[in-house]
This record gives structure tokens, C-alpha cells and sequence, in this order.
């Protein structure tokens, strides 16, 4: 099988293409480092909910989310955050400790 090689023309295209690839390579990796470095939590003072617990101490007492949070005067916003464990007031994980019957040392996560 024969190969033809490249005009010079074919070969310069062909190094266009490649290096506009790369440059396309270096500025995605540039990008997505710099976000991920220079990310902060913004509820770095506020304590996290241990979501899981909370959702399976509600399926255990065989309450829906709406019993939940209407029995703890929260807002159903503030509940989904607590079951994705963003951090969240104190006072609203308590009282959520106080409708699950529960203390509020186990509803908080450790920090790891």
C-alpha cells in the first residue's frame, strides 16, 4: 500500500488544527483549576446536618417531608438543604431535633 505524503499546504492545516486543539486543552484545564482552587463554602461558620439521619429517623416516625417541616416552623427550602447537608442555622436543626425527639449532637455532622 502506497502512502502519499502531505503538500505543504495539507501539512500546515494539519499543525493548525493541532495546535488550536491544544491551546483549547490548555484553556479548559486552566479554567477548571482556577474555579476549583479558589472555591470557598459560604456556610463555613454554620453547622452541617447529617441529611441521611434526618430522613431515615422522618421514614422511621412515618412522617412526610410537609409533617416535618410544618411541625418544625421551618420552611420546605430549609428542609431540603438540611437533607443535602448544607450548613444551616442552629436553631432550625434544633428544632428539628426537638420533632424527631432526638438531641442535636447527633443531627450535626463531624467535621472531616
Amino acid at each position: 500500500m502506497d502512502v502519499i505524503p502531505p503538500t505543504e499546504r495539507q501539512r500546515n492545516i494539519e499543525l493548525q488544527v493541532i495546535a488550536s486543539y491544544d491551546r483549547d486543552i490548555k484553556m479548559a484545564n486552566k479554567r477548571s483549576a482556577k474555579s476549583s482552587r479558589n472555591y470557598k463554602r459560604k456556610t463555613v461558620d454554620k453547622p452541617k446536618p447529617d441529611g441521611r439521619l434526618i430522613r431515615s429517623l422522618m421514614n422511621q416516625a412515618k412522617m412526610k417531608p410537609k409533617d416535618l417541616w410544618s411541625k418544625a416552623n421551618i420552611t420546605s427550602d430549609q428542609l431540603q438543604k438540611t437533607f443535602r447537608g448544607v450548613g444551616t442555622d442552629f436553631d432550625k436543626i434544633e428544632s428539628l431535633a426537638e420533632v424527631l425527639k432526638v438531641e442535636v449532637k447527633y443531627l450535626i455532622k463531624e467535621n472531616k
